[in-house]
């Protein structure tokens, strides 16, 4: 049996659209988004913080420092929520705060930080609402900005009832 260049396109047709759905099944939204924007070099705070107490900050590898405050204390969900953030050494007029869930996918939360002058910017947004509860979120702010080759930010790390 002579099989023609038409079998191979069908078939190599069919093996691309297998791997097409098992790239949705087996790869969720946020780490297709992390391979899409490529390596960000993530600073933690150094010590533990809870947001839902005090602003919590973080000191960049070069240096510039961030302090994230959520208002109101407690960050009730499906409530409008002011985020605050204070920093020093970095100059841009917008700086982007993605928050997602760690723990059940809940969406990619993207808010973008306003300059409001001499290092403070500011944000407002609502987080949705779960019936399990006990949420852990991730909220990361990166600069634009490489350093040494790499796109560097900070990462806070918060939970809410």
């Amino acid at each position: 049996m002579k099989r023609t260049g038409r079998f191979y396109l069908l078939l190599l047709g069919q093996v691309l659209g297998i791997g097409v759905v098992l790239g949705f099944i087996f790869i969720d939204g946020i780490t297709l988004e992390r391979w899409l924007e490529g390596e960000v070099d993530f600073a933690y705070p150094s010590q533990e913080c809870d947001l839902r107490v005090s602003p919590c900050s973080i000191t960049l590898a070069n240096g510039s420092t961030m302090e994230l405050d959520i208002h109101p204390r407690g960050i009730p969900l499906m409530t409008p929520l002011s985020f605050s953030l204070h920093t020093t050494g970095i100059q841009t007029a917008e700086l982007p705060l993605k928050i997602y869930a760690t723990n059940m996918d809940m969406g990619i939360h993207r808010f973008v930080f306003s300059h409001d002058g001499e290092g403070r910017y500011s944000a407002k947004g609502i987080l949705p609402t779960c019936i399990s509860g006990n949420m852990h979120w991730h909220g990361e702010v990166t600069l634009e900005k490489q350093f040494q080759g790499k796109k560097i930010g900070a990462q806070f790390r918060f939970k809410t009832k």
